[in-house]
């Protein structure tokens, strides 16, 4: 079957025309003269094959084959205003959603001010935080489920854009009380002998880490690992050991008991980005959320983290 070579302009002559049953009056409806008006709604009959109207010489009567024809053109004319409308709205971000991805804990110290501030300029705009290792993090925006992700993911992975927003700073946290916390600087041959927890698997901090411990010639393994940082301060809090924690969640120290201490040398300093897809642009609501992100995280770290 050929396709149906059908215009907007003809359906929208037709329906004026069924609605006033005058050529003249439907002309002045659609701002058209009443000799287009005649072309476009013959145009229409020519191209679907079917006599739409009864002519007379004082009104247009429609056929049974226009009566039924006029249901489904009325049915398009609000399905395209209806999308014109919402697309506006998109553009205009009156509406929309927004997907977001973060390691659980930068989920609960970095991202509710920002989204509490894009909310006052977006109120209609909904956001979903999705809370998620980094491994996870980047397949997911690669594959379009995620519209952006922040997190520490070292060399930027394939199918993502990364833009880094921040150095992360790293802490030496222990139990409130623990005579490591007593020196007045401290360093990383400062924790040969002592029991460290760490994040388990190729989490870049945990290799950076390694990296560092290596370099102080200590050898020993950590004594615990684990998978989720709000673990490490539970296993923390309890005594069990020393760990290295970011600074911009130094907020969750507190009520565990536990205190931190910057390092006096060669302290990790980790990218923290935002990651985009590379094959595809993001919509105008997560436009604007990725902008309102990378703009302001800087600003809440600096109020969240303790001085050097």
């Amino acid at each position: 079957m050929a396709p149906l070579n059908v215009t907007l302009k003809q359906i929208r002559a037709f329906v004026a025309a069924a609605d006033t049953g005058s050529l003249t009056t439907a002309a002045v409806v659609v701002n058209s003269t009443q000799s287009s008006l005649s072309v476009l709604i013959r145009e229409l009959e020519e191209a679907i094959g079917l006599r739409l109207f009864d002519r007379t010489t004082r009104k247009l009567v429609l056929t049974e084959a226009g009566q039924e024809y006029l249901v489904h053109a009325q049915r398009i004319l609000i399905e395209v205003e209806h999308a014109h409308l919402s697309t506006t709205e998109l553009v205009e971000r009156k509406r929309g959603r927004v997907v977001i991805a973060a390691p659980p804990i930068m989920a609960a110290a970095l991202l509710p001010e920002i989204i509490a501030d894009y909310h006052r300029s977006y109120p209609n705009i909904s956001i979903v935080v999705e809370d998620m290792p980094p491994a996870e993090i980047v397949p997911a925006v690669a594959s379009g489920q995620i519209d952006c992700g922040i997190g520490v993911f070292g060399d930027t992975p394939d199918g993502v854009k990364a833009v880094a927003v921040l150095k992360e700073r790293m802490l030496i946290i222990a139990k409130a009380g623990n005579p490591l916390l007593a020196r007045p600087t401290l360093r990383w041959s400062d924790l040969r002998g002592q029991p460290v927890v760490a994040i388990k698997g190729g989490a870049q901090i945990r290799r950076e880490v390694d990296v560092r411990l290596r370099l102080a010639r200590i050898t020993e393994e950590p004594v615990i690992e684990v998978r989720q940082m709000l673990t490490v301060l539970g296993m923390v809090s309890a005594g069990l050991g020393v760990a290295v924690w970011p600074s911009w969640a130094s907020m969750f120290l507190a009520p565990f008991g536990v205190e931190g201490r910057p390092l006096a040398d060669a302290a990790p300093q980790l990218d923290v980005a935002v990651v985009t897809p590379s094959s595809r642009g993001l919509s105008p609501a997560a436009t604007s959320f990725h902008a309102m992100l990378t703009a302001n995280i800087g600003r809440v770290v600096a109020e969240v983290e303790p001085s050097a």
